[in-house]
């Protein structure tokens, strides 16, 4: 058995491999040991999405399934919504920004729509389908502890954050 002193003397004389804090590209990091905790710089999502294809409303403008709610504006990945008018409702993709004003996302099953119109069959409840700003990350939560071994995974989290480098030691395999 060892004693206190001569298992540091041996920790100290093996750590040949180790080597002061250095920042590297994330596609250099794969199995590094992270040296400080990684802090998500931004909420994700970044706004308030559609979680689903389908037509974006204000719950209480809903009347019936037999009345057709006039269509005010398309939204895609990626554009950037107008105000949903009063009344009307937005056809809506995956990933879209949800427009201000609206509350839910009807599914597109649950509607029959045209270029013009949609009805709504099923209506869900308040706030459905909708993937909240900050629902995943919120900016200033710890994501990546120090100390850990960085996996693909945790790669790929930190770039989706926009983070380009790793702060790590030189610990490898």
């Amino acid at each position: 058995m060892l004693s206190v002193s001569e298992a540091i003397s041996t920790l100290l004389q093996s750590s040949d491999r180790l080597v002061e804090r250095e920042d590297i590209a994330l596609i250099d990091a794969s199995g590094r040991t992270l040296a400080s905790d990684i802090i998500a710089p931004i909420d994700v999502p970044p706004a308030d999405n559609s979680a689903m294809d389908g037509y974006a409303i204000r719950h209480q403008d809903w009347l019936d399934e037999e009345s057709g709610i006039p269509l005010s504006q398309r939204i895609t990945a990626g554009s950037v919504p107008g105000k949903l008018e009063k009344g009307t409702a937005a056809r809506i993709f995956t990933g879209a920004e949800v427009p201000p004003g609206a509350d839910t996302v009807v599914m597109q099953e649950h509607c029959e729509g045209t270029d013009e119109s949609v009805r709504i069959l099923k209506l869900p409840a308040r706030g459905a389908n909708i993937r909240r700003r900050g629902q995943d990350l919120s900016t200033g939560q710890k994501v990546l502890s120090a100390g850990q071994r960085l996996r693909s995974q945790d790669l790929g989290l930190a770039a989706s954050l926009g983070i380009p480098e790793s702060p790590s030691t030189g610990v490898s395999g």
